[in-house]
């Protein structure tokens, strides 16, 4: 049984529609980091502080922090208690879900994904070197 010419195109639509913005369903509006300051390779404790365009949040190290999504980089300063302040900045990279998303669904989806902020997921375990650490 074919497919009648008027039904191929809304049914095109309706399949693009269901195949985009995989990621913008399966990924969270935050994200959960793991970040540790090392010097001469042992973690050592320091208070940091993430931010990016979507807000900014103060942690210790080592420790987790829940940060929002963002298409953009996350900066992160640490200071330990024997040296300056160090910053970093953690890329926003793109995720298994949206480049799933893209060979199943095309550029569509990834546009979806990359406007809710969903398509693009930090490292989850960040390791800060502080190499001028006393």
């Amino acid at each position: 049984m074919t497919c009648p010419k008027n039904l191929k195109l809304p049914l095109l639509g309706l399949a693009i529609t269901y195949l985009s913005g995989c990621a913008s369903l399966l990924n969270e509006d935050s994200q959960e980091l793991n970040v540790r300051v090392m010097c001469a390779g042992k973690a050592v404790q320091a208070y940091c502080r993430a931010e990016n365009s979507k807000g900014s949040w103060t942690f210790n190290s080592p420790g987790q922090v829940t940060v929002a999504g963002d298409n953009r980089g996350l900066e992160i300063t640490c200071k330990t208690q024997f040296s300056q302040p160090l910053t970093v900045k953690a890329p926003a990279l793109p995720s298994w879900e949206m480049a799933g998303n893209i060979l199943a669904g095309g550029i569509i989806g990834g546009v979806v994904d990359l406007y809710n902020n969903k398509g693009l997921r930090y490292p989850e375990n960040i390791d800060i070197t502080h190499s001028l650490c006393k």
